[in-house]
């Protein structure tokens, strides 16, 4: 008995020596992790192969109430075009407002480096480390540089081993519109096959003389480069930038 209760000591002594060899032996100064995580986000923007995601949009109202839904299919081609087809959609006004940000996300924007997290347009602080879906992860504050709408005052979580984010929070540097205030936004990401990606994304806003709005959206596929490859062929898809299926 002696024996086998210092067989299993041993055991679990050797698992956690493992354990510790492979934990970093130490926190890397903001610098490095700013630099790791820009380098990640460089790595992660060439997309050699297409593939397209099945992307689910909600609107909810007051007390979660659905207001509108959109299910859509965006294509991504190299090396920066995108398509989309719209497979459903429904809920009047709030169906259009579901429409117009599915249109935004797919355009291809006019500088794209002002909206990159890096350290042209934040300035960053180590707030510490937490685990995230079974991941360390860094935790970075987020600081805008300037007054933009299209940069988040917040929080970032950078994966410890990749340094890729994997999820942002916060809210815009500057409101989106006057009708708007107070918007709180989420977005994670995971990489699938190869690819990084956002997978979800959550808004909660306050409408001036509307109350709280909520908009959801999820991705429910994903398709390889093949398969991505035989439902454009299938299917007619539409450029960012065009006319709205209807």
């Amino acid at each position: 008995m002696l024996l086998r209760f210092t067989g299993l000591v041993c055991a679990i002594l050797a698992g956690l020596g493992v354990a510790m060899a492979q934990a970093p032996t130490r926190t890397p100064d903001i610098a490095t992790i700013v630099s790791r995580m820009e380098q990640a986000q460089r790595q992660s923007a060439v997309k050699p192969k297409s593939f397209s995601v099945k992307r689910d949009y909600q609107l909810l109202g007051k007390e979660n109430e659905p207001k509108a839904r959109l299910v859509a299919t965006i294509s991504f081609v190299p090396p920066d075009q995108k398509q989309y087809q719209i497979e459903s959609s429904h809920g009047g006004m709030g169906e259009k407002i579901l429409r117009d940000i599915l249109a935004r996300e797919t355009e291809t924007p006019k500088d794209p480096e002002r909206k990159k997290i890096s350290q042209d347009n934040y300035d960053f602080q180590l707030l510490g480390t937490e685990p995230l879906e079974g991941r360390l992860c860094y935790v970075l504050a987020l600081s805008p540089r300037r007054h933009d709408k299209e940069l988040i005052h917040g929080q970032a979580w950078v994966d410890a081993e990749t340094f890729n984010i994997r999820r942002i929070q916060g809210e815009p540097a500057k409101s989106p519109s006057w009708w708007i205030h107070d918007v709180q936004i989420l977005m994670t990401f995971n990489e699938i096959d190869g690819v990084w990606l956002r997978t979800f994304m959550k808004a909660v806003a306050s409408v001036r003389f509307k109350g709280r709005y909520e908009m959801i959206s999820r991705n429910v596929e994903y398709h390889s480069a093949e398969q991505a490859t035989v439902h454009r062929r299938n299917r007619p898809a539409i450029l960012a930038g065009a006319a709205l299926a209807p």
